[in-house]
This record gives C-alpha cells, structure tokens and sequence, in this order.
C-alpha cells in the first residue's frame, strides 16, 4: 500500500469512528431548525385587500401529488372568520385564490389559513399594484406552517418617518390567546424596547418599529418571543416611496433564549 493510500484509510477510518456527537459539532448551528415554508396547515401572515390599488393572489401548489383538498379560511385582525372556502388541489397542480373577491370591494387586513386533508402543501401569497408606476412595489412571500414557532427573529428593522416598515405576528391557534415579548436592539446589541403584546386566537399584530420606539430614526433587529404557553409565526415587510422598492420577509424560527435583557 502506498502512503497516500494508507493516509486516506486512516482519514476514512478516523471519520467513521467519531461518534455522532462530535461530528454535530461541525453542522450549521441552525440546521435542525424548521424551516416554516411546508406543511398540511399553512398561514399567510399578513393580506390587505384594496381592490382599487391592488391584485392580489394565493397560489397553494400539491408538490408532494396526494391530490388534497384544501380548506382555505379568511380571518380579520381580531382572529373572527370572514370566508372559507374548499378546493381539490390537482395532483401536483395548483389553485389560485384571489381573497379580496371575498370582500365585497372593501378595504381589509387580516391572515388567511389553508388546511390540507391529504398532504404537506406549500403556498404564496401576490401582490401587484394596478398603477404601473407602482411595480416595483410589487412583491411575494411564501406562506408559513402553522405549526410555529417559540421565538422568531427579524434580522433587520428600519425604524424611520419616510419609511413603511411592519413587524407582522399571528397566533396560529384557535382556541386560546398568547402573549408575546418583542424587543428591539439597535445593530451594536443596545436595548431600543421591550413591550409584551397579546395576540387573540387566529388574531394577527403588526408593529410599526418606528412608532414603537417613539419616533427614533434607527436600524436594528427584533427578537420575539412567546412568553407562557403558545407558538407564533411572523413575517417583516418594509417599503419606500422614496426609494422605491418593496421588500416582505418571513422571520426565521430560533431558539428560545434562556434570558430576557
């Protein structure tokens, strides 16, 4: 054998004799954290109907070809129903639901709830503005599973008076309230706020950074987290009329810090 050989035979074998814990030691941190785009019960976490200004679409695509059908719920801020309505999901096909065709041409925000009886499916939810001017406003994300999260975290905020910013939260259950703390930290780690905020069942909350931490113009990140009992799933969206661009952001599942600052 030649020493090549024999230096990759001890390499093969010093690999296959580390124990699984050590070798976990060399995955990403955030590997095993759920990635709350698939699933049999998803949420699109933030709709806004204003037929006048905007289409808007929900695409639910069957990527997994169980044919399901899908139970699609229209639900306001405070968490009450507005519409429902059931479709069969063509094996790995789609359904396109407009929402705002629900609402009779008023104005409205609020979440919608998509439950498969026959498989994980995945969802997004459109929006383009009917002025061309205003394309470049136009924007997608994907919905979320329901199954939520403990804490979640917006990476990036830009509280500011010319700029529209959202920190969107919905309590994915139906049948009880949660609670949950959002602190605000400037981009060098310096408490801006901290406030806890009740989310009713099937409710949604948006949170303006700028107004919550009273009118000062700064950038930073978010951390929220359930506080008792629950889960949550949340989304950021920030726009500039000035700077003209649009951007919507799912925040990403984390670990539950062991302290609150």
């Amino acid at each position: 054998m030649t020493p090549l050989s024999r230096l990759i035979s001890i390499l093969v074998f010093a690999i296959a004799c580390v124990s699984s814990v050590a070798r976990a030691q060399f995955a990403f941190e955030g590997e095993g954290m759920p990635q709350l785009r698939v699933g049999d019960q998803l949420i699109v976490n933030y709709f806004e109907a204003d037929p006048e200004v905007f289409e808007t679409h929900l695409v639910i695509t069957d990527h997994e070809g169980s044919g399901s059908v899908v139970n699609v719920l229209l639900f306001d801020l405070d968490g009450s129903i507005v519409a429902s309505h059931a479709y069969f999901l063509p094996i790995f096909g789609k359904v396109n639901y407009n929402p705002a065709e629900d609402l009779a041409g008023r104005k409205f925000r609020g979440t919608i709830r998509i439950h498969s009886d026959g498989g994980n499916v995945s969802a997004q939810y459109w929006q383009f503005y009917r002025n061309p001017d205003y394309s470049v406003f136009n924007t997608a994300i994907p919905a979320s599973d329901a199954s939520g999260a403990r804490a979640l975290l917006c990476q990036h905020f830009v509280a500011a008076p010319n700029v529209r910013s959202r920190l969107v939260l919905v309590n994915p259950a139906a049948d009880s309230a949660v609670t949950v703390s959002v602190t605000f930290y400037l981009d060098r780690g310096k408490q801006l706020t901290r406030d806890k905020h009740r989310i009713p069942p099937n409710g949604m909350l948006a949170l303006d950074p700028y107004v919550e931490n009273e009118g000062l113009v700064r950038t930073g990140l978010a951390y929220c987290e359930v506080v008792g009992d629950g889960v949550i799933t949340g989304e950021y969206w920030q726009s500039s009329e000035e700077e003209r661009y649009q951007v919507s952001l799912p925040m990403e599942a984390i670990p539950v810090r062991e302290k609150h600052w």
